[in-house]
Formats: structure tokens, sequence, C-alpha cells
């Protein structure tokens, strides 16, 4: 399909304008809102470093405006929630809905709803976090349709949704089951993925609290030794006092970089997105001649909190720059420059560097003067405008 028109997309770097914008009053708890062609969503600056990943969530709220143009606004509240988290696991592996503790012990109670009354979980919910567990269920519902049927299989419910059918009779029409034996396959599902994680839940709080207390004596063997049976009872829990960041503080108290790279990459890999911790890995990767790997994970930071991080674009635009990935490096540090570096004219040389390798000569003597402007007596930069100046003689 084809949209009719552009997508306005308005970002708000403070969260309780994005609220009053959707809902006319402060206090919304979501991170974005569709409204057919038009999007409102918190900025990285909204909320705390690692709260939540703009990328994923924009792109969540691109599934909404499609899904609804394409139906004409006829689909159930469960249905395209559930698209649109099933379309960032799509996206991205890393972008994937995780288990949650609230999801998990959702589970766990046998709280999760029935397919035809699961609009109720997000409208008129029971229980504090129903609205959380409800967006978890929806997109998993998506991701086990894919799985058994098909991923065509979504786009004809859609459609079937369109024609305004209930619930039950797109699953009976599309799926070739009823309702009731579509929630038995599912659920059945669910306990084989989950139910273990689910009914040692409590098990695991118990030993991660113990494993947090070991870090912060520093404990670091005990850690290192308890750690890992206590990450494998719950692997998806990346949020604060993660067994990732616990196992990772003991390696580096040990001086073991290799093993807290490569615990830190399992964090990262599973869906972790403290830009702290990714930022780390990145330093690690990069000091192992990693080039390549550092800048695809700063890359991820970069869809998760971005905003005026002089040390990420520097170190990032370095990386790509190394690559030869001029595009990119010039990208970077752009934004190192609109940063407001301590060091400015260090950081317009390097726009100049990399506009120069690009083949950008008149942007790369631009930004060479910039620099020479704050500091006239800036060696590589004097040398760089002299080497531009004999490049443009010669090609005269």
């Amino acid at each position: 399909m084809k949209l009719a028109g552009p997508v306005q997309v308005e970002v708000y770097p403070n969260h309780e304008d994005f609220a009053v914008r959707t809902t006319g009053m402060p206090g919304l708890g979501a991170l974005g809102v569709t409204f057919g062609e038009v999007i409102a969503m918190d900025s990285p600056s909204a909320r705390r470093p690692g709260d939540f990943n703009w990328g994923a969530t924009l792109w969540h709220e691109m599934s909404h405006v499609f899904i609804l143009t394409a139906t004409n606004h006829r689909v159930p509240r469960w249905f395209t929630e559930g698209l649109a988290v099933h379309e960032e696991g799509e996206r991205s592996a890393e972008w994937s809905d995780r288990l949650t503790p609230e999801v998990l012990v959702a589970i766990r109670d046998k709280k999760l709803l029935p397919v035809s009354k699961l609009d109720r979980g997000f409208v008129y919910p029971e229980y504090p976090a129903q609205v959380v567990v409800s967006y978890f269920q929806a997109g998993s519902i998506c991701d086990f349709v894919k799985g058994k049927w098909g991923e065509e299989k979504l786009l004809d419910m859609a459609h079937s949704y369109a024609k305004l059918q209930t619930t039950p009779q797109v699953i009976q029409q599309n799926l070739g089951v009823s309702a009731e034996d579509f929630d038995k396959q599912y659920f059945a599902w669910i306990e084989q993925k989950y139910g273990d994680e689910a009914a040692h839940f409590n098990e695991w709080r118990d030993k991660l609290k113990a494993l947090v207390v070991a870090s912060q004596q520093k404990q670091y063997d005990t850690v290192l030794q308890q750690g890992p049976a206590v990450l494998k009872m719950y692997p998806q829990y990346v949020d604060e006092a993660n067994v990732y960041e616990l196992i990772a503080d003991a390696d580096k108290a040990r001086g073991d970089a290799k093993s807290e790279a490569a615990m830190l990459t399992a964090y990262e890999q599973m869906g972790g997105q403290m830009p702290a911790l990714l930022q780390r890995l990145a330093t690690l990767e990069q000091a192992a001649g990693q080039n390549s790997e550092a800048a695809a994970t700063l890359q991820r930071v970069i869809y998760i909190y971005p905003l005026k991080n002089e040390e990420l674009h520097h170190q990032l635009g370095d990386l790509l720059y190394a690559e030869k990935q001029y595009d990119g490096a010039i990208r970077e540090y752009h934004a190192q420059v609109a940063s407001n570096p301590v060091d400015k004219a260090g950081a317009q040389f390097n726009l100049a560097q990399a506009y120069y390798a690009a083949g950008q000569k008149d942007k790369a003597q631009e930004s060479v003067l910039a620099a020479l402007e704050t500091a006239p007596g800036y060696r590589p930069a004097q040398k760089l405008l002299l080497e531009l100046q004999r490049s443009s003689a010669k090609s005269n």
C-alpha cells in the first residue's frame, strides 16, 4: 500500500507536553500515540537514559499508521498493538518486547486473557500491570501466528478486520480453528517457552537480591560462582541490577576484559539498553581491535539515547572514519559539533577531515575555517587548509 500523504511526526522533549498534546492533561504513561497520519511521541530527552528506545518507538508508531490506514481504523486495539510490537521484533531481535517481571508474574498466575477478550486488558485493566502485560501478550500472539501459520496470515487477518469481522470470526476464517482452540494452543506455547521461568520467579528474585548484596560488598568470587545459574533462570531480565552487569563488574574487577566484553555482548543481544553499559562494551570492543563491532554497538545507542553526548558521537565518528564510512562519520561529527563540545576546534577539524575524505572539499574548507576561527593557531587545521588550497589550485 501507499499512504495518501506525508506523515507528521511531533517529538516532545518534555513528556508532559506530549501528554497534554495527546489527552489534554498530564500523567500519560505512553511513549507515543498515533492519530491516523499524525504521530506524537517522547523525544529521548523526555525520559531517563535507557528508559526507552526511541527508534523502536517510532517504528512501532509507524506500524500503526499503515495498519490503521489499511483497515480504515476498523481493527481492534489488541491486534494493531500486537502487530506493532511484532514489527519491532522483525526490525531487530533486540527490539523485541521483553519478558518483564510483570509479564512473568502474569504468566505464573494465569492472568493472560482469552484472545476474544484481550482488548479489555488495554481499555479496562483489572490490575496495575495489565496494560504492559497485554502489549506483551498481543505481540506474542502475532509471533505465534507467524510461527505456526505463516506471516501472510497476519495480513489476511487485517483484511478480515477491515470487513468488520469479529475476532472469533477472523481466527476461524484465517487460521481454521475456533477462538477457544486457538487459546489452548497459544497458552500451551507460552507455557512451553516461559513456564519454567515463571514457576521459579520467586526463587530467582531472592537469589538476585543476594547476588546484588554480594556485588555491593565486592564479593566478586561469589558473583562469578553463583551468577551464571541465576542468569540461566531468567536470561531476559536486563533492567536495573541485572545479572549481566553484576558479572561484568566482577570480571572488570578481576581484570578479565575478554569475559567482561562477552557478558556485555550477551546483555546487548538480549535487548539491554542502558547507554552506559553499551558504551562500555564499545570501548572494550575497540580496545580489542573490533572496530566494526564497536561501531555497531554505538549505532544501537544512537537509537536509545543519542542526545548531547559528545563522547558517543566522537567515538562513533572516529570508528566510522577508520572504516572509511565517511557519510556516517560526517553525520556523527556534525552531532559532535552540535553538542557544544569543550574542544570546538577539534570537533570542527574532525568534520573537515571527514568531508575531505568524502571528496566534499567546499564543505571541508568551511569546517576547517570554523576550526581556525575558534583556535587560529591549531596546527592540524592549518595543515589541512593548506592541503585544501593546494588541491584547489591543482584542479584549476
